[in-house]
């Protein structure tokens, strides 16, 4: 069946996988270096701002907005669509944040905060789908390093299990595929494949073992504050709450 979407704009996306991969795998040797100081004893503050904390995937949101240009060049309104949760609306909630701090704003999320949930879920689902049928393993690659790399973070430097405890909570199955996907360059031509599969053999592993001591401290079930958290990932649990007024 052929797809209603140009497979050009995902097979030119696909080409931005080595230098993606090359970023990650900076990250993840600074990360490296604070677990294992963390492990030996050492403090370590694993706090981070929010710009700082989206540094490791900011070329992968720059990305999607370079793949709603294209997609509009190639005349393809789907991915267009597609694309511009991530890429455009990405830019666009980034700059309202600025402006925010700047004036010394706390926004109110609440109002979208379930809305921007499911379009983070149903959006990841579909890219997957696609890249999986075009026979394109790089950026979902990129994607699982992305997310794990981060899960690593939380979980050595600040007990937080995230992902693996919302799949507890409501059952979004497809989170699974964080993990699995992982494993992508042992088994497909995913570019750069060295550095890929050793990232996965670093990342992998460091994540299973912080995950292990999340549960075994007993802090799995923990929820970050939204309230006083920088990070927009957190907003979901906004939704729970009544909006004010």
């Amino acid at each position: 069946m052929q797809l209603p979407i140009d497979p050009e704009v995902y097979r030119t996306l696909e080409q931005a996988t080595p230098g993606l991969v090359a970023w990650l795998a900076l990250f993840t040797l600074l990360t490296v270096v604070k677990v294992a100081r963390h492990a030996l004893g050492h403090a370590v503050d694993g706090r981070e701002g929010m710009i700082t904390s989206e540094l490791p995937g900011l070329p992968l949101m720059l990305l999607h907005s370079a793949g709603f240009g294209l997609a509009l060049w190639h005349g393809d309104p789907l991915s267009a669509a597609l694309f511009a949760w991530w890429g455009p609306g990405y830019l666009v909630v980034a700059a309202t944040l600025l402006v925010a701090a700047r004036r010394k704003r706390r926004l109110d999320w609440r109002p979208l905060a379930r809305a921007t949930s499911w379009a983070c879920k149903l959006s990841y689902v579909v890219f997957m789908a696609i890249y999986g049928a075009l026979g394109l393993p790089g950026l979902p690659f990129v994607f699982s390093a992305w997310i794990i790399h981060d899960q690593v973070k939380l979980a050595w430097l600040r007990g937080n299990a995230d992902r693996t405890r919302r799949v507890a909570e409501d059952a979004w199955l497809p989170r699974v595929l964080y993990a699995a996907l992982l494993g992508l360059p042992f088994v497909a031509n995913v570019p750069l494949r060295e550095v890929a599969i050793g990232l996965a053999l670093v990342l992998g592993p460091l994540w299973a073992v912080g995950l292990a001591r999340v549960i075994r401290s007993g802090r799995f079930r923990e929820r970050p504050d939204p309230e006083a958290s920088d990070n927009l990932r957190d907003i979901v649990y906004l939704a729970r709450r009544p909006v004010a007024g």
